[in-house]
């Protein structure tokens, strides 16, 4: 079970991902991050130094997910090809359940 603290550092990085997905990293502030994840700013300092540092944070949480999602993949066929089609066939869903047009 995560404590308080890594729950709301979580919060923190899954709402920069959604705006930094959304509307970028350049003209996401600080503030946004804030409003979205509930945190306030001298709070967020706490977990983060500056944006850079949340951003960093937040790829790493994509990579993760990602990675998951390629070892169930590998594992459910023995056909390299198929894997290959499979790993296709999932990055497309994965962009649009996320309305990505042009990731």
């Amino acid at each position: 079970m995560a404590t308080k603290g890594q729950a709301t550092r979580d919060r923190i990085v899954k709402s920069a991902l959604r705006l930094f997905h959304r509307q970028g990293y350049k003209p996401t502030t600080i503030d946004d991050i804030c409003t979205a994840s509930g945190v306030k700013r001298g709070n967020l300092f706490y977990y983060f130094d500056n944006k850079e540092e949340i951003a960093h944070a937040a790829i790493a949480h994509a990579v993760v997910k990602e990675k998951a999602y390629f070892h169930s993949i590998k594992a459910q066929d023995t056909d390299p090809l198929n894997k290959v089609e499979l790993m296709i066939d999932g990055m497309v869903e994965y962009a649009v359940q996320r309305g990505c047009t042009a990731c």
